[in-house]
């Protein structure tokens, strides 16, 4: 059982770690510009570091259960960010725009400046949903009767070493 749990650990751990990935690949494109999202919206490069620290101190064992929570709800509230921010309403677009166009107000920027955005954005989105459910159904935790038959087994085996000692 507890190789189980190592392995939903691990697996959060890596689809968080995907995520983080993913947000530091280039999601829009301006002009000849790339942008990552990290740059369109910087506290997406603090929320998966957040998230693996609360998972990492959860494996102790203190607090299991409200860390996780705070995991999956960091992840959510990441996955909300990506998919629901408009990335051309960014400074560092709008910055670029009017580089590019000569022009300081970025609505006006009709001067053949192509905006296109990336797979990366939507794939970071599914990380970050993905890593959110895996995390609420590793809040899950046994129950008593899957406890008191753990119990029951470890203690008949230490019987029977018991007896065959002697």
């Amino acid at each position: 059982m507890r190789w189980v749990m190592r392995a939903k650990n691990f697996t959060i751990a890596a689809s968080i770690a995907l995520w983080w990935v993913l947000v530091n690949l280039p999601w829009l494109v301006v002009g000849a510009e790339e942008f990552t999202g990290g740059q369109l919206v910087p506290v997406l490069n603090l929320l998966p570091a957040i998230a693996l620290t609360a998972l990492f101190i959860s494996l102790y064992g203190k607090f299991r259960r409200s860390l996780l929570l705070a995991v999956a709800v960091i992840l959510a509230l990441g996955g909300y960010l990506t998919i629901t921010t408009d990335l051309t309403q960014s400074s560092v677009v709008i910055a670029e725009l009017e580089r590019l166009s000569g022009v300081m107000n970025a609505q006006s920027h009709q001067a053949g400046v192509e905006v296109s955005d990336s797979w990366a954005r939507i794939a970071a989105f599914a990380s970050a949903i993905v890593a959110s459910v895996i995390t609420l159904f590793g809040f899950r935790a046994k129950s008593t009767a899957e406890v008191r038959q753990q119990a029951a087994t470890e203690s008949i085996d230490n019987r029977s070493l018991w007896d065959e000692q002697n």
